[in-house]
């Protein structure tokens, strides 16, 4: 894993060789695409529940072979919330300096895992759904969609194409998904550029 900053997110999104069709305003991720589309699911409900949601979140778009993760972007964006912060900052921050990074999470918010590192993303999305957390995860490889943890505790799949909305609508099944026009004026906002 490797630790970076927002600008260095910015940069990624920008680059034109990645060409994932993400865009960025500020710390907002947004597809600017009449196709795309939103799905909503709610925060898990019990403490044992948040691995789960943990690995699926991660693994969304990956068939049963792990072979097929490319790697991910895990970018937490707002982590100030409740008197329990410090020690959701305090364990990611330990986490962190087990790959020899030695920044606070203030400085650098931004984790790109490479392809052999799904069980660490994994790890590191649970905090954020513990801790009630603002992030993004982008999976590498597969550009269409990616994913927003929200400290509103829901968390919700941004596809950039009908034909993965409808994809992770259907993979998303047992965790009761619904269409979210809120979700969509937040995050598909043709003509925002």
């Amino acid at each position: 894993m490797h630790v970076g900053t927002d600008t260095e997110v910015l940069n990624l999104l920008s680059d034109e060789r990645w060409n994932c069709g993400i865009k960025a305003d500020g710390t907002s991720l947004y597809y600017d695409s009449a196709e795309a589309n939103c799905i909503e699911l709610k925060f898990p409900d019990l403490p044992g529940r948040v691995a789960y949601f943990s690995s699926r979140a991660s693994r969304l778009g990956i068939p049963c072979d792990e072979t097929h993760f490319h790697g991910a972007l895990l970018w937490i964006t707002y982590s100030e919330l409740g008197s329990l912060a410090p020690i959701g900052w305090k364990l990611i921050e330990k986490m962190r300096q087990g790959f020899g990074e030695s920044r606070s999470l203030q400085t650098a918010r931004a984790h790109f895992f490479r392809s052999d590192e799904l069980l660490d993303l994994r790890a590191f999305l649970l905090p954020c759904f513990v801790f009630g957390w603002d992030a993004y995860l982008v999976p590498f490889g597969n550009n269409d969609f990616f994913v927003h943890i929200s400290h509103d505790e829901y968390w919700g799949v941004v596809s950039k194409t009908r034909k993965a909305y409808n994809t992770l609508f259907a993979e998303l099944d047992d965790l009761s998904p619904k269409e979210s026009p809120s979700m969509r004026r937040r995050f598909c906002l043709e003509g925002r550029a």
